[in-house]
């Protein structure tokens, strides 16, 4: 399920990263990786995903440096997260060794897709902290990224 980082995909990502990043190109990936992940969870949280969503979860993954991934990619995280969710959370639970500012990413993608039907949903708010706690990010700041995207959503 890995993407290979393309030469032209690794030069965005460091311009995104900085050029003078210490993130490394295989924590780089991780991170993606992750992305996906907590982007299928999200989307997995209703138990289908149509269209709408799919196309959501490759324009997020875009956004954060890895290109346009394959639509039947998205499907098959998918249905991996809705067939053994454990997967996914130790996944993620590795990924909570990451820089602080890729774990953070990571969580906004998850974040993102939750809130992309502009309203965050009770149960969407405990996956997302079940994500910032599987993230080892600090239950303070995870409110405040949730509080952020629900103040600009309102607006």
């Amino acid at each position: 399920m890995k993407a290979r980082l393309t030469n032209p995909l690794r030069a965005v990502i460091d311009k995104i990263m900085g050029e003078k990043s210490r993130t490394s190109p295989e924590e780089r990936q991780s991170a993606l990786d992750a992305s996906l992940t907590v982007m299928s969870l999200v989307a997995a949280a209703d138990g289908n995903i149509d269209e709408s969503e799919v196309l959501a979860v490759q324009e997020l993954y875009a956004k954060y440096g890895g290109g346009m991934v394959a639509a039947a990619t998205v499907r098959k995280s998918f249905e991996i997260v809705v067939n053994d969710q454990a997967v996914a959370w130790r996944q993620l639970d590795m990924a909570g060794s990451l820089d602080l500012d890729l774990r953070e990413q990571i969580f906004a993608a998850a974040l993102q897709a939750a809130s992309a039907d502009s309203e965050l949903h009770h149960d969407e708010s405990s996956l997302l902290l079940r994500i910032g706690m599987a993230l080892d990010l600090p239950p303070q700041r995870v409110q405040a990224l949730v509080d952020n995207q629900s103040r600009g959503q309102s607006r």
